[in-house]
């Protein structure tokens, strides 16, 4: 199982998403997305990192990808930005009973869930859920993006005062760009793509 860190960074509570945004650019990686797990099927995957910090109130997740041109066809929230170029992160609870999964095209259109599994006790995030998730795109170039997102603390019921890790995965998929993929920053052990499988949960520690 992979670990990383969340770094403790409380000064980004008062700055604006674009100077966060050039905040965790600095920032030294977390981690990469870059698990083929179904490599005979789907042999490549646009180059894609993943950078974290968090507040006393937020959790921000920064994605970069090289060598793709970002589809993003889906522009409401709760549509199927999978079938975009998209990018996710998978967030267990505190007892490991459930999850969130938080799913976003490069646009930063979000569809995100509480459930125990794929089809099983699944809660789509409500309007004001959503809107409290913070995204910001940017198109770096013609094949090169970014997307940070921030995710309340609260809305993933994280206590920094009482809690140091939580279970977590990270994703990029694509189901109807030009070249189809399916990467993890995690490896599953599981025949055919599938994301929702958190016994395969890395680790990331606050």
């Amino acid at each position: 199982m992979k670990q990383t860190k969340s770094i403790y960074t409380p000064e980004l509570s008062c700055l604006s998403l674009a100077k966060i945004d050039a905040a965790l650019a600095a920032m030294p990686l977390a981690g990469k997305i870059d698990t083929l797990n179904w490599v005979e099927q789907y042999p490549a995957a646009p180059e894609t990192t993943f950078t974290l910090a968090h507040t006393d109130e937020m959790l921000y997740v920064r994605f970069e990808v090289k060598g793709e041109v970002p589809l993003a066809t889906k522009t409401e929230d709760l549509q199927l930005v999978n079938e975009d170029a998209c990018v996710e992160i998978f967030i267990a609870d505190a007892d490991n009973t459930h999850y969130w999964n938080f799913e976003f095209n490069a646009a930063g259109v979000c569809n995100a869930s509480h459930r125990k599994e794929r089809k099983v006790d699944v809660v789509r995030l409500n309007a004001e859920q959503l809107q409290s998730i913070k995204r910001f795109p940017v198109q770096l170039c013609a094949a090169h993006w970014s997307l940070l997102v921030g995710i309340p603390l609260e809305l993933i019921e994280f206590d920094l005062a009482h809690e140091h890790a939580r279970r977590a995965n990270l994703y990029k998929c694509g189901d109807k760009t030009p070249m189809k993929h399916y990467a993890s920053w995690n490896p599953i052990d599981a025949p055919a793509p599938a994301f929702h499988l958190p016994e395969f949960f890395g680790e990331i520690q606050f």
